[in-house]
């Protein structure tokens, strides 16, 4: 009897309680490509969600960020709302509630964009200042997108012994930070 009166207490806030993700990718809510650089620091003491919304606030991309850790997100081009929600790791509720009631939160608009072959994103580093969420350093992250051609001769004998002789072009791309 004693212990269905401490689970019939202790059910409704264990209902509430979802694991504590890793830090790393939450949710995707759109259908474009993520391929532009976000980058996300913040102290040890407490666990973030960052959050991505669009011009209609719809969520584009979310992110876990553990205390102490760094999140590195590829998110989708635009115009976007970063939504920052820090609260403490047991207090996480899941991509809905964030925090619950103990949720702090950092609203800042964000451009992500590609210009020719550059990919131009943001770093953020967070901390915590007379009870707020701030951000003390904010810089552009760009990724440069480099296009390597190579070329193979080859040669080919046609059914009348004659040699048929081409280039088969190959375009690979890679990725560097841009200085």
């Amino acid at each position: 009897m004693l212990r269905a009166l401490i689970l019939a207490l202790l059910l409704p806030t264990l209902a509430l309680a979802a694991p504590r993700p890793v830090t790393g990718l939450l949710e995707k809510g759109s259908t474009l490509p993520a391929t532009i650089p976000l980058q996300v620091r913040a102290p040890g003491d407490r666990d973030h969600a960052v959050i991505l919304r669009d011009s209609d606030g719809a969520p584009v991309i979310s992110g876990y960020l553990r205390g102490g850790e760094v999140l590195r997100l590829l998110v989708p081009p635009g115009r976007h709302r970063l939504l920052i929600a820090s609260g403490r790791s047991d207090d996480w509720q899941g991509p809905d509630r964030l925090f619950g009631d103990g949720t702090q939160t950092l609203d800042l608009p964000l451009f992500f964009r590609i210009d020719g072959n550059r990919r131009i994103g943001e770093s953020i580093v967070l901390t915590e200042r007379n009870g707020g969420l701030r951000i003390t350093d904010r810089e552009s992250r760009t990724i440069c997108q480099i296009a390597d051609w190579s070329v193979e001769r080859r040669t080919e004998i046609a059914p009348g012994g004659t040699p048929l002789r081409w280039l088969d072009p190959q375009l690979d791309t890679r990725s560097r930070p841009c200085d």
